[in-house]
């Protein structure tokens, strides 16, 4: 089938933009228009989603290898494999949905690489500040990068725990609100703010600044894990409190 720009486009329903502008909100503005053109051509040439969805992985575990072995402008291999791989994620999930071959198997695949990648682009930005002498972090900037990358993996953890035990979102609505609340601004504009550390990235290599990107996204990072977890917490209190009441038996 020749698909068009349209059926790609379709296929990404309100729901699936509500959640993105809520999580994920440079995404939803930057990377996803771009996988809709991206997405065309590999739907014409019948590609697997599956083979998408791994080449992603390729794209991460490359991270460490060009912040390692990139030379003096690693910093902007690592920044435009990361928006590779921002744009290349958006693309297996609108194939797959345009398909409408959305699997589980994909679903949790998606789900490990993207936490991978991340850890893997937190890592090479160590790699990076420590071949650029450590800067402020002398050469501990590596043990930060991967200690950041513990708290970011312990945060998903305990939010998607709590989505088991509820099966409900830690402080996302599903429903679409007809007006924009302060607290959806609020969301929209801090959650999701990883998806500029590679715009971050590039441009503290050009200023030569790339230990004060590792403190800022550390300090967010930090915050974020704070802040995550205490809604989630205080979340899940609120319903032991307040359980949902019981149908009729």
């Amino acid at each position: 089938m020749r698909y068009t720009l349209a059926d790609v486009k379709a296929s990404y329903g309100p729901d699936k933009a509500w959640a993105e502008m809520q999580g994920d909100f440079p995404c939803y503005l930057i990377y996803r228009p771009i996988s809709f053109w991206v997405a065309l051509p590999f739907l014409w040439l019948g590609v697997p989603v599956l083979v998408m969805t791994s080449f992603s992985l390729v794209i991460a575990l490359s991270l460490p290898a060009v912040a390692y072995w990139g030379g003096e402008h690693a910093y902007l291999g690592v920044a435009g494999l990361g928006f590779l791989y921002h744009v290349m994620d958006c693309v297996d999930g609108n194939m797959a949905r345009t398909l409408g071959r959305t699997s589980r198997l994909g679903a949790i695949l998606d789900g490990t690489i993207d936490m991978s990648f991340w850890c893997l682009l937190l890592f090479s930005l160590g790699l990076l500040v420590d071949g650029q002498g450590g800067g402020i972090w002398g050469g501990h900037a590596v043990a930060l990068s991967l200690g950041l990358a513990v708290l970011l993996l312990l945060n998903r953890q305990t939010r998607d725990n709590f989505s088991l035990q509820s099966r409900d979102a830690t402080y996302f609505r599903s429903e679409i609100p007809e007006r924009l609340s302060p607290t959806d601004r609020l969301l929209m504009a801090v959650v999701g703010l990883e998806f500029v550390y590679v715009f971050a990235i590039a441009l503290g290599g050009w200023l030569g600044g790339l230990e004060w990107i590792l403190l800022g996204i550390a300090i967010y990072v930090g915050l974020m894990f704070l802040g995550a977890v205490g809604l989630t917490l205080s979340q899940a209190a609120r319903l032991d409190r307040d359980p949902p009441p019981q149908g009729p038996r």
